[in-house]
C-alpha cells in the first residue's frame, strides 16, 4: 500500500508541476489552506477520493488515465 500511496504523491506534485500550479494555486482553487494541499502531496491517505477527483478536474487529467500512471498500465488504445 505505502508503493501506491507514494506513487499517488509523486504523480500529484509531479503533474502540478507540468501544469505550472503553485501549492496556493492549489489551494485557492479547491477553497483550502495551502497546507493542506501540501498533506494531500505528501500524504495522499489523507486525500478524500471527492478532493482527489476535483483535484483531477483542475489537471485535467482523465481518473482512469491517473490511475493506470499510478500502477503502471498504459491505456488502451480503442
Amino acid at each position: 500500500m505505502e508503493n501506491i500511496l507514494t506513487n499517488i504523491s509523486g504523480k500529484l506534485k509531479g503533474i502540478r508541476a507540468e501544469k505550472g500550479y503553485s501549492l496556493e494555486d492549489m489551494a485557492n482553487k479547491l477553497k483550502i489552506h495551502r497546507e493542506t494541499f501540501r498533506k494531500y502531496e505528501n500524504n495522499p491517505s489523507t486525500l478524500e477520493v471527492g478532493q482527489l477527483l476535483k483535484i483531477l478536474d483542475i489537471y485535467d487529467i482523465d481518473t482512469i488515465y491517473f490511475f493506470n500512471l499510478i500502477y503502471g498500465k498504459m491505456p488502451r488504445e480503442e
